[in-house]
């Protein structure tokens, strides 16, 4: 499977085989989460290896494979065999101190049924104090055809296999590369993944009733309005005193994932309404410039006295945020859905917005004249210049001779909402005094 004509390769193996660190060690990187506890990952974690900064490889690791499901993993063990049937190559990863022997089996069965003998590369791992040739003789049944023998932990003998994954490698051209991002984040049950999986119109990510079912950052590609994105599917953001370390992970990997975002759909559930951890989500999105969406899940399940309370308690609580748009809508039946991609298309021309310096200038001069700032520690500033530098989010420059008051700072960013086409979106306002 191709992917942005980016070539894929599955990490396949038992669980605890050490696919995660694998990966994490190919990309030098800390992608998937690694954890003692038996299908930690729970999804398929994708994420790119660059060669000599020219060459791109996809890797994604699978969840550990297992024989004998129990319901709530039914559907993630479903994926691992949707995503190796139409694999390009396969890593199959086995720990030299396994005895289960019956799952190997079961895994060598699976890729011979799928015709995959070819496409597969063994991997033994953990074999960092083992001597090659002490190892159980049955494992050489598990080789296809090459096989690779490394300590993904310890860092040893990953040199042979990376110049092994770099003939599956391709030469990329960054402009095509360039996608605007979307992460959809909230906390736990919030309907995320089926809101994800309805604007891909695709059952992507495993969904259930049971919180936390997301663990792993899904990435997928969408067309919106015309505009390609990257759209992400995150693991719920519990309370600080969630005592899972695991749950702990996924909750800091899914808030990071703002870091590199340009637009975030915070989900919130309308039947238990907007909560300290909603507010803690909105306010981290804002601070790192990521414009926020509201989107209020599960609507079409309210009674409109309860709909009637949800309305003021927003009002109330985003009282600071007035300018941040609010939808809602049902993700399961998709009722207003369409809402979404409209928005989006709105904050879209929004964050291209650029405005001239001379017109800017024209605009703040005459406001400082009408309505200046008052002293700040005696001294009245005054404007020399005020420029934008850069779009996507849009970025302001103000260059004063002295400092000014917090209020005024706000005042600023109300008036650039007003003056310009930017109502809905975050922008950075840089003073220089």
């Amino acid at each position: 499977m191709t992917k942005n004509k980016i070539p894929e390769v599955f990490v396949l193996g038992l669980p605890n085989a050490g696919k995660s660190t694998l990966v994490n060690a190919l990309t030098k990187r800390k992608t998937s989460i690694i954890g003692s506890t038996p299908n930690t990952t729970r999804d398929k974690v994708s994420t790119i290896i660059e060669f000599d900064n020219e060459k791109k490889l996809m890797i994604s690791d699978l969840p550990g494979f297992l024989e004998k499901t129990d319901e709530f993993n039914v559907n993630f063990q479903e994926n691992i065999l949707r995503y190796i049937d139409n694999a390009e190559h396969i890593i199959f990863l086995i720990d030299v101190n396994s005895k289960d022997y019956s799952g190997l089996d079961s895994i060598f069965d699976l890729i011979s049924k799928n015709n995959l003998q070819n496409k597969t590369t063994t991997v033994f791992n953990k074999t960092e104090n083992i001597d090659i040739s002490d190892i159980d003789k049955r494992m050489y049944k598990y080789i296809f055809n090459k096989e690779f023998f490394i300590s993904a932990y310890h860092k040893v003998g990953l040199e042979l296999l990376e110049n092994y994954l770099k003939k599956f490698s391709t030469k990329m051209i960054n402009d095509l590369e360039k996608k605007s991002s979307i992460v959809i984040i909230g906390r736990p049950n919030a309907g995320k993944s089926t809101l994800f999986n309805s604007l891909l119109n695709n059952k992507r990510s495993s969904v259930s009733n049971v919180p936390g079912t997301t663990r792993d950052k899904i990435v997928e590609n969408i067309n919106l309005n015309q505009i390609s994105y990257q759209i992400s599917d995150t693991a719920g953001i519990p309370r600080k005193t969630q005592k899972n370390q695991i749950d702990k992970y996924s909750s800091s990997l899914s808030l990071r994932s703002l870091e590199s975002a340009s637009l975030a759909l915070i989900i919130i559930d309308s039947e238990v309404g907007l909560t300290f951890e909603d507010k803690r989500i909105l306010k981290e999105s804002i601070e790192n410039n990521v414009t926020p969406i509201v989107v209020l899940n599960k609507w079409d399940l309210l009674e409109t006295n309860h709909k009637d309370e949800i309305n003021k308690n927003i009002k109330n609580e985003l009282k600071q945020y007035q300018w941040v748009n609010v939808l809602r809508i049902s993700a399961l039946n998709k009722k207003n859905i369409k809402q979404i991609s409209k928005n989006i298309d709105d904050v879209e021309k929004q964050l291209n917005t650029r405005i001239g310096t001379s017109e800017l200038n024209m605009n703040f001069r005459e406001l400082w004249l009408k309505s200046p700032p008052h002293p700040f520690r005696g001294k009245r500033a005054k404007l020399k210049y005020v420029t934008q530098y850069s779009t996507y989010p849009p970025e302001f420059s103000f260059n004063l001779s002295s400092r000014i008051p917090k209020n005024y700072h706000v005042f600023i960013e109300n008036n650039i909402r007003e003056s310009y086409n930017m109502k809905n979106i975050c922008f950075k306002v840089k003073i220089n005094a």
